[in-house]
């Protein structure tokens, strides 16, 4: 369902999105970081039995792809539109290019802390912990947007 419309310039990409667009899918590699300037989607993964487990919603404002991107990792998680999303694409060479400006330390650091809250939210999933508020937020926002 990948309808994405979009136009571009050389370090950047003007995305739209329907409802029930992927923007990223699990396990696929990381070409750029995305911003979002309206809408809402949904993260989640999916378990080895094929089951949904949400991580979060994804507003206006709000960034998503940034772990991928910084860990040189495959995304992690899947992420799709839960009403028209209008996103900006900023290319992994661009911020490749501004990364070489920034001290190690500080790289080294926020890598750290990347990794531990993928650490995290792996014992969350492996234990089945579900955080019921964001369930009822994605109900919520499915309910307005029914596909």
């Amino acid at each position: 369902m990948e309808n994405h419309s979009a136009t571009a310039t050389k370090e950047t990409q003007s995305i739209s999105l329907e409802p029930g667009d992927f923007l990223i899918r699990e396990k696929t590699q990381c070409d750029g970081l995305f911003i979002i300037k309206e809408g809402q989607l949904e993260v989640y993964k999916t378990t080895a039995e094929g089951t949904k487990l949400p991580v979060g919603i994804i507003s206006s404002g709000q960034y998503v792809g940034e772990a991928a991107l910084l860990l040189n990792k495959p995304h992690s998680s899947n992420v799709v539109a839960l009403s028209p999303v209008k996103a900006v694409k900023i290319s992994r060479s661009s911020i490749e290019l501004q990364l070489k400006t920034v001290p190690t330390w500080l790289l080294a650091l926020t890598r750290g802390l990347i990794e531990r809250l993928h650490s995290t939210n792996e014992m969350m999933k492996r234990n089945g912990i579900v955080d019921e508020t964001l369930s009822g937020q994605l109900r919520a926002v499915d309910e307005k947007f029914k596909r």
